[in-house]
């Protein structure tokens, strides 16, 4: 008797913890007719991300309660997607579900807080579903595609499974404890057909990469944000095939555009319990859009002077501004020369013309003075296309910080008046 009592306990204990489980966590499927509270969370197939409302560190349990995505038992805490960061729920009784239009909302109080702005559908057959890349999937039987999705509506984290395209960009948290958007966004262009990833503080570019260096972080980093990750494996779900790109390498790796204003590549240590700043930018002052203002250059080898202007120009302080000017500027001048200088990082040119020499690239920059004056060049002697002639680059714009000793820089030459050239006038 006593052993059947001990193996009956032991039932009803396993019984206790399988409803348990099932009110608490509601497996990773959420239906039309169900919602998510505070007492219910969504857990990925594979356990490795959880759905539910959070407050951030250093509030008050109970209070500022948001709706968000973090990986599931991690600690500490990591959120990789908040919904209503704008407006949280005061207290513990904040609801999450399928309104009655068929959008995804965050109430509290009857009030809504978070909606995912789809049109009004009359579909009753609208599913949501948390997959193990971490994407939130709005599913409807009667579409081929998902109506929403987390993944194209990021917060501030970029997962593997997720292709940064144009139209999304990540925005910082305002700090640890606040997901409000911050001053920092991370999106991608496109210009004469390649990616760009620019960092923008508010309105004003505050970093830019145009293609990756030649550290393996930096190629990963591209890769993840173009989805071009090896090994992909698929699965299907109602009539959808679901694919999720997580090899071993990116296993628990994130991108993190953060509140300090650098964008982050993470990688979890199973060892010592820990994140791994694997890659991030800018990594120094010199990385930053425009530090030395325009016509000045900087040096990230040099701890002071880290700025100078060029010959030729001097700084710009007596008129309360940054960067360096031309000490004359005269366009009908033919008394020039140029300032010849080598792996230098700067944006793209501002023309493209096609010449055979760089005796007659050097000539055009030089006759250039009907409407815009010539700052200065590039000659690229290899092919260009399909044209059979080399690229002639011509910048026409105040030239922004130039940053030396570049690995992947370009040769630039400046065009400077002759009389001008003296000595370097170093930057406060």
């Amino acid at each position: 008797m006593k052993r059947e009592g001990v193996v009956l306990s032991f039932y009803l204990l396993l019984l206790w913890l399988l409803l348990c489980f099932q009110i608490c966590l509601g497996g990773d499927t959420l239906k039309a007719t169900q919602k998510i509270t505070d007492q219910r969370n969504l857990v990925s197939s594979n356990a490795t991300f959880e759905l539910g409302f959070f407050s951030p560190p250093g509030v008050k349990s109970g209070e500022k309660r948001y709706l968000g995505i973090w990986y599931h038992k991690l600690e500490p805490q990591t959120v990789v997607w908040v919904a209503n960061r704008d407006d949280p729920v005061a207290d513990s009784s904040g609801v999450f579900r399928i309104a009655e239009d068929g959008n995804v909302v965050v109430e509290y109080a009857s009030k809504s807080l978070w909606s995912s702005k789809l049109e009004p559908s009359s579909s009753t057959n609208r599913t949501l579903k948390l997959l193990d890349s971490g994407n939130l999937v709005l599913i409807d039987d009667s579409e081929t595609t998902y109506p929403w999705e987390s993944f194209k509506n990021p917060t501030d984290t970029c997962l593997p499974g997720m292709k940064m395209e144009a139209t999304l960009s990540l925005t910082c948290w305002r700090n640890s404890a606040d997901p409000t958007p911050g001053s920092f966004t991370f999106k991608l262009t496109q210009q004469e057909g390649k990616q760009s990833f620019r960092v923008q503080k508010e309105t004003q570019i505050y970093w830019a990469l145009d293609e990756p260096d030649t550290e393996a972080a930096s190629q990963m980093v591209f890769n993840l944000l173009n989805n071009d990750i090896s090994s992909n494996k698929s699965y299907s779900y109602s009539n959808k095939t679901l694919f999720v790109s997580q090899p071993s390498m990116y296993n628990k790796s994130r991108l993190l555009m953060n509140s300090s204003g650098e964008i982050v590549f993470l990688q979890w240590d199973e060892k010592e319990f820990q994140w791994n700043k694997k890659w991030w930018m800018p990594k120094d002052k010199c990385d930053t859009h425009n530090y030395c203002g325009n016509f000045g250059i900087c040096n990230r080898e040099n701890y002071f002077p880290r700025c100078k202007c060029l010959p030729g120009f001097i700084s710009n302080v007596e008129s309360n501004s940054e960067g360096c000017r031309r000490k004359s500027i005269s366009c009908t001048n033919k008394d020039v020369t140029f300032l010849n200088l080598t792996n230098i990082k700067l944006g793209n040119p501002d023309q493209r013309n096609y010449t055979e020499t760089e005796a007659e690239c050097q000539s055009t920059c030089i006759n250039m003075c009907s409407e815009t004056q010539c700052q200065a060049y590039s000659f690229n002697n290899s092919i260009y296309g399909d044209r059979g002639s080399s690229s002639c680059n011509i910048w026409t714009r105040n030239l922004p910080s130039l940053l030396e000793n570049f690995p992947r820089g370009r040769d630039l030459s400046i065009l400077v008046n002759t009389a001008d050239i003296g000595n370097l006038y170093i930057l406060n």
